[in-house]
């Protein structure tokens, strides 16, 4: 096929249209000298406004970095935890009380995956990290401090994977009812690895159950294809 064949003529296109553009709208789409112009105009506002969520969620998370710095971490930022190959076992106990604050979605997020570790301390935190979990909204919202746009919020995935790596057989039955409970949403994918890993028959139960779970389903089935 002739490669000019394959990009589609197409009506103007608006700035909010340019602006949910995906990948494959750009191979089968040939924008217009205007239409190239305006995006990119969008470009610069979208860094713009990501510069300036960046700097307010660090005024945010000021309180929280004096604490982990004065406590011996040489981090930068709050979200230089995640990843990170040494153990900061010493500071879960601020990372927990900073969890339960009324923070911006996208600190909680960042707090909750700093907590995503294999610690003793966040082990023994399960009933603080359910409660957070099963109150954390889902869908759409507000990130961060100031934002004037909704993006699908993160706090709820963050921590479901520290609930992934805190469960033990003593709280597997927990794990294994937040992810039947629906109302909990598409974050309980992210619990699904905790259920694969563990070697108790109750995981192996639980997984042949929720199998047939919307959200969840096409993820077991991917398990059978690798």
């Amino acid at each position: 096929m002739n490669p000019k064949q394959s990009v589609s003529a197409h009506e103007p296109l608006s700035n909010e249209q340019l602006e949910r553009l995906t990948a494959n709208d750009f191979v089968r789409l040939k924008l217009t000298e205007d239409e190239k112009t305006r995006l990119r105009e969008i470009n610069k506002v979208r860094e713009q406004e990501r510069i300036a969520s960046v700097a307010r969620i660090r005024i945010e998370a000021a309180g929280l970095l004096s604490e982990l710095q004065a406590a011996g971490l040489k981090i930068q930022s709050v979200g230089d935890l995640i990843g990170m190959s040494e153990r900061y076992e010493a500071v879960i106990p601020i990372l927990l009380k900073h969890l339960q604050m009324p923070y911006s979605d996208a600190v909680r997020e960042t707090i909750a995956r700093s907590l995503a570790v294999p610690e003793p301390e966040v082990r023994n935190a399960w009933p603080i990290l359910v409660e957070e979990y099963r109150k954390a909204p889902t869908g759409w919202g507000i990130k961060g401090p100031g934002d004037a746009k909704e993006f699908r919020l993160g706090a709820k995935d963050g921590l479901a994977c520290a609930l992934s790596v805190a469960v033990t057989d003593e709280t597997l039955a927990d794990l294994i009812a937040i992810a039947k409970d629906r109302t909990q949403g598409e974050s309980r994918v992210l619990l699904l690895s905790a259920l694969r890993k563990s070697k108790n028959p109750l995981a192996k139960q639980a997984i042949e159950e929720l199998a047939s779970d919307p959200d969840l389903k096409k993820e077991i089935a991917s398990w059978r294809s690798r």
